[in-house]
């Protein structure tokens, strides 16, 4: 990663990390080079914000939140002229109980 965003570490695999941008080249999209999972980015909105795979977080699981807001990520806030966030939709979890 370029740069570094205080309190942010990878501890495992930062070897096998891959980056991207594309566009205005100012994001940087991280990913595993193996497998190829999104574990990380740095914003384009805000180049001193993360934006991070909850999955890849020790102790930590996508299942674990509720509801998970989906933006669009088509529509860019630095593209519009009020900056406004478009929203996709919302995610929920809804645990089975016993099966």
């Amino acid at each position: 990663m370029t740069g570094s965003i205080q309190g942010f570490e990878v501890h495992e695999g930062a070897d096998k990390l891959a980056t991207y941008r594309f566009n205005t080249k100012s994001a940087e999209h991280h990913f595993c080079s193996v497998c190829g999972i999104y574990t990380h980015h740095k914003r384009r909105s805000n180049p001193n914000e993360l934006g991070i795979n909850v999955a890849c977080l020790a102790g930590l699981s996508p299942f674990d939140f509720e509801e998970v807001v989906v933006y669009d990520g088509s529509r860019h806030p630095a593209d519009d002229p009020q900056h406004r966030t478009y929203t996709a939709g919302v995610l929920r979890f809804d645990p089975a109980g016993d099966v």
